[in-house]
This record gives structure tokens, sequence and C-alpha cells, in this order.
């Protein structure tokens, strides 16, 4: 799933740059860096939550804050940028039909945003059932 989420991002940069992979790349980096530190959050805000479920610190400092997401940023590069393995993702996936759609595209492009705000919708759904306020 990651493969088609990461094409589809990779493909609407690359098709504003005639198809030209090289710049796109850049920009999936980034987006791809805070999806996994969004998902990285979200974990351990749930864990944090399942272990004392009244404290109302979740843990999470400034710097485990960028520590995070430094460590995102290192296995998007060797899962992804590595090897050139985006150029085997963009070829595999460039055929598919759903992907190449405007359903497929506006699906993986909800999940991606979902993905991204996920710890926050947590955080404040937390807050209101466990402490009976919003934020």
């Amino acid at each position: 799933m990651l493969g088609k989420l990461y094409y589809v991002i990779l493909n609407h940069y690359s098709l504003k740059t005639e198809h030209k992979i090289d710049t796109p790349v850049i920009t999936v980096f980034f987006i791809f860096s805070l999806v996994l530190c969004c998902f990285t959050l979200l974990v351990i805000t749930v864990l944090t939550v399942l272990k004392n479920p009244e404290s109302r610190n979740l843990g999470i400092s400034k710097t485990d804050g960028y520590l995070m997401l430094s460590i995102s940023c290192c296995i998007f590069y060797f899962f992804f940028i590595r090897n050139k393995r985006y150029l085997k993702i963009y070829s595999r996936y460039r055929s598919d039909m759903f992907l190449n759609s405007e359903n497929g595209r506006l699906l993986y492009w909800c999940i991606l945003i979902f993905l991204i705000l996920s710890p926050f919708i947590f955080m404040v759904l937390r807050n209101r059932l466990v402490f009976g306020h919003w934020i």
C-alpha cells in the first residue's frame, strides 16, 4: 500500500514537470517523512494512553518530535530513495488504471491526509472523552 501511495503522490508531482522524476522525489520525500513521523506519533500516543489513560502528559517533548522526524527521514531514504527504488515503483504502477484514475488518486490523497491528521484527531477525541473538553 505504501508503494501505491508513493506512486500517486510521485505521479501528481511528476505530471507538473513533464515526467522528469528528479525534482518531485524531494517533495515526496518530505511528504512521506511527515506521514511516517505522524504515524509514529500516533503509535506513541496510543501506547501512552493505554499505559496511563488519566495522564494529561503524553510524554512527547520537542526533542522527541525532532528525533522522530529525523528517524522518519532516514527510514524513507533507505526504503524509497536508496538504489533508486522510486523509479521501480513508478514503472511498476504506471500502467495501473485505478491509480491513474480520478477516483484512485482521490482515495489515496484522502488516505494520506488521514494519516497525517490521525494523531491530532486521536488527541482531540481523547481530550474530549477523558477530560471533557476539546483541546
